[in-house]
């Protein structure tokens, strides 16, 4: 199960991409995103994928996951989330709930996923993955 998946399964809006240039077709889009997981292997360089965000998008949450450990986190812009792999299923809900808490602060009439864009297709990462995620209205942990 890749991780737009598990986070599907608990309730979130997920959108999967294959390379940064799309993640940032994504949030160059009408649509406000309120989170960003990336590999830190991502087609376009998931750490440079980071600090492009960081920089233009500063409400958008940050998670790089990464094989790397703790020395990959001094290369992360400040408030960027590392996830080290393997990752267990409550790490990455707990660092995307704790991600995502302060934007919900901020009201917003937007739309989560934005629009034209296809929906999750489960289709498997093999090199990094992007992953943009947000919870839906009501999250149905069933």
């Amino acid at each position: 199960m890749v991780t737009a998946d598990m986070l599907a399964d608990v309730g979130f809006q997920t959108m999967e991409v294959r390379s940064a240039a799309e993640a940032l077709a994504v949030l160059q889009g009408p649509v406000a995103v309120r989170m960003l997981i990336t590999g830190r292997g991502i087609v376009g360089d998931g750490v440079a994928l980071a600090h492009l965000v960081h920089h233009r998008w500063p409400a958008v949450g940050i998670i790089v996951t990464s094989g790397l450990g703790a020395d990959l986190q001094h290369e992360l812009p400040p408030g960027t989330r590392l996830l080290s792999k393997p990752y267990a299923f409550a790490d990455l809900i707990r660092e995307v709930e704790a991600g995502v808490a302060p934007v919900e602060e901020e009201p917003s009439s937007a739309a989560v996923v934005p629009s034209g864009v296809p929906p999750h297709t489960g289709t498997s990462m093999s090199n990094g993955l992007g992953a943009v995620a947000a919870p839906t209205t009501e999250p149905d942990k069933t």
